[in-house]
């Protein structure tokens, strides 16, 4: 699997890949449970970070990945929750503790049950045990993004979720969050950027025939149309098999 890995994402700077699989690393702590292979596969540090939103609370839920670590991460197979990857990060791990893209404002590695400051990609899951009906998947652009990514499962019945370009060049100037260089690193939707119920799609603009696009939706809907762009966008992937025989990678690039 490594050499596999290598050679397919050497063009990305960093990326994370989520193995969902019946674990054969460490004993799952879960019955049933899912294991998430969370791997730095470029050249810079990142810290992915994992909010549960139902279900037993998964911990460690916030690590650090130096290039080519991994982490094998465990969930029960009843959990819902998002994984982000925070980057530019600095300070003591318990003590002051801050990202620049991702950060989840907790002082501390660790985001326990506090979600992402937007803008960034977001993945979420909604994972159901075998016999309990489909699990889902997708990724929340709603909000803003910050890398590339690319859910891919394993069984062939699932279908892929794709935004594996880096579209940072292309956010309004408005929009883009810049790095101390001067650089792109994230782009905050019209929505979280103004609050304005035209852009949020509310008051009296909540309704699909109402809430009109703008050049932030258009541009994920041209794309990366498998990705959720605004309020009223249901784009998400149902899984009717078991999540321990999926495969879902998310390939993640920096901007340099």
């Amino acid at each position: 699997m490594s050499s596999m890995i290598g050679s397919m994402f050497m063009s990305f700077i960093i990326f994370l890949n989520i193995l969902l699989s019946k674990g054969k690393a460490k004993p799952n702590p879960y019955v049933g449970g899912v294991s998430m292979l969370i791997i730095n596969g470029g050249y810079e540090t990142i810290w992915p970070a994992i909010y549960t939103r139902s279900g037993p609370k998964v911990v460690p839920s916030g690590i650090k990945l130096e290039p080519e670590e991994q982490y094998d991460l465990k969930v029960p197979d009843s959990w819902s929750g998002t994984i982000w990857v925070r980057t530019g990060c600095s300070g003591n791990p318990n003590s002051n503790f801050h990202c620049a893209i991702g950060d989840c404002r907790t002082n501390n590695i660790h985001c326990h049950y506090k979600e992402p400051h937007p803008p960034v990609t977001q993945v979420k899951f909604n994972l159901v045990p075998k016999g309990g009906g489909s699990s889902s998947y997708k990724v929340d652009l709603k909000d803003g993004f910050s890398l590339p990514v690319t859910l891919t499962p394993l069984e062939s019945k699932c279908k892929k979720i794709m935004c594996d370009m880096n579209l940072l060049d292309q956010c309004p100037n408005w929009l883009a969050v810049y790095s101390d260089e001067g650089r792109k690193i994230a782009c905050k939707s019209p929505c979280y950027t103004t609050r304005e119920p035209k852009h949020c799609c509310t008051e009296e603009y909540a309704s699909p025939e109402k809430c009109a696009p703008n050049r932030y939706t258009e541009l994920l809907e041209n794309r990366c149309p498998s990705t959720v762009s605004n309020a009223f966008d249901e784009t998400h992937f149902t899984c009717f098999v078991a999540m321990e025989d999926l495969l879902l990678a998310t390939d993640i690039e920096v901007p340099t």
